[in-house]
């Protein structure tokens, strides 16, 4: 019967850091492109807040307007934050 040396541990728990790093990393990239890079970007709240208008004078109800983390700009959503 065989026991786990410090040195396999370390490894074993380097490979898991490595493992959540690339989980997160992966998460991350998702998000940027859900919220950010397939979406519209206004350079204002101004102009987001018109183009909302405009949608709501065609029917389209529900959109708000966020400050994008990513970019800075600011993008439509129809699902706002509480």
């Amino acid at each position: 019967m065989s026991t786990a040396t410090g040195g396999d541990m370390s490894d074993l728990f380097a490979r898991e850091d490595e493992r959540r790093d690339a989980l997160d990393a992966e998460r991350d990239e998702a998000w940027r492109y859900k919220s950010c890079e397939r979406k519209n970007r206004y350079d204002t709240r101004a102009e987001a807040e018109a183009v909302m208008a405009d949608c709501e004078s065609r029917g389209r109800r529900g959109l708000a307007c966020y400050k994008c983390e990513y970019c800075g700009g600011w993008h439509l959503t129809s699902h706002p934050w509480k």
